[in-house]
């Protein structure tokens, strides 16, 4: 809407004549003047006058006024049938005296412009629609179509006009809004809008959705998985007819392992994905803190080890000098022709030379 117009005026000839230089001066303002529909016009005195004294027409035509409490405004909301030039006046009675003044406005009128466009629409597809006047509105009119905030999809031009917009899901996201502008400059515009309601299919993501999950058997679970889409997808699992719920936290035992089928879904279809959840068990965790081992039959397992390693050990060391043993025996008594006589450990030269085995003098 263009700002009101304040019209500051001058006496006019006869109230000039008639009014001394102290007497009251008087000034008109309007909001905006536009055909078919009333707009206010003020008449502003210096001198508090009663009602009954003032008079404001448009076009030579009176209008009720209504005055403020100190006298010294007054106000008719008054009504131009026709578009172009329009003269306001405002007629003041001092006692036997007139003051008049007057001005000439441009009125024209600015329906709202009609929108002609879907509410609804999904993500991927082309957005047609029309922006047009009703057939009371001026030839002066022109109209624009904006959208995604300050965008033109059309500049100024004579309607009606025809746009198009290809829509995408960070529409839905960002709430898509349509607006028709018609505008008479320099005078007045007015605007129709439409929000868009963007609809978007289901999607299941890796990130919203893995497709591999660990869980560890005793614990709590949870089965990570959302979709995206608008309006909000359901989203549901589940294995072998048993549905599991996904975001909800429950204890995991090793029945919970094994491969889901995940479905989300809204009005404009479902999307699917499969999701392996994993069961830890708790025999397959080690955790050597939480495991108590009894002391005394560790200890007797680690000496009746040790004692027929030693059992072994001497049973070989007596094998073997027994047939040490009986080998020196056996040389004993059948020497070999050239073998020298056998010296025990630790025994002198002249010992082993003494015939008989007896010792040297």
């Amino acid at each position: 809407m263009a700002a009101p117009a304040l019209l500051a005026l001058a006496l006019g000839a006869l109230g000039a004549a008639a009014v001394p230089p102290e007497g009251p001066l008087m000034s008109l303002s309007t909001s905006d003047p536009m055909v078919r529909k009333p707009f206010k016009v003020t008449c502003s005195i210096r001198s508090a006058v009663p009602a009954t004294n003032v008079t404001i027409t448009a076009n030579d035509r009176a209008w009720p006024v209504a005055l403020s409490q100190d006298g010294q405004q007054a106000t008719a909301e008054v009504t131009i049938a026709k578009e172009g030039s329009a003269r306001l006046g405002c007629t003041v009675h001092v006692g036997s005296r007139k003051l008049q003044t007057s001005t000439t406005i441009q009125a024209f009128y600015v329906p709202t412009p009609l929108l002609d466009i879907t509410s609804t629409t999904e993500a991927g597809t082309e957005l047609r629609g029309r922006c047009s006047m009703p057939p009371e509105a001026g030839s002066d009119i022109q109209v624009r179509v904006v959208a995604r905030g300050p965008r033109d999809l059309v500049d100024f031009t004579k309607p009606p006009v025809n746009f198009s917009l290809t829509v995408t899901e960070e529409d839905a996201e960002r709430e898509l809004v349509v607006t028709c502008e018609a505008r008479m400059p320099p005078y007045a515009s007015r605007n129709k809008s439409q929000q868009i309601h963007v609809l978007v299919k289901p999607r299941l993501d890796i990130e919203l959705c893995p497709p591999q999950q660990n869980w560890t058997e005793g614990q709590e679970g949870t089965l990570n998985c959302s979709a995206k889409g608008t309006p909000e997808p359901r989203v549901s699992c589940s294995k072998d007819g048993h549905s599991l719920i996904p975001g909800s936290i429950r204890p995991v035992y090793r029945a919970h392992a094994g491969t889901y089928l995940c479905q989300a879904t809204n009005e404009l279809g479902t999307a699917e994905r499969n999701v392996t959840v994993w069961v830890q068990h708790v025999s397959d965790v080690s955790d050597v803190s939480d495991v108590s081992v009894p002391l005394l039959p560790v200890l007797l397992g680690t000496l009746l080890s040790v004692a027929a390693v030693l059992l072994v050990l001497a049973g070989g060391y007596f094998l073997y000098r027994q047939g040490k043993i009986g080998e020196y025996w056996l040389w004993k008594r059948q020497p070999p022709p050239d073998a020298q006589p056998l010296r025990p450990q630790g025994s002198s030269q002249a010992a082993a030379a003494a015939p008989n085995g007896c010792a040297a003098p």
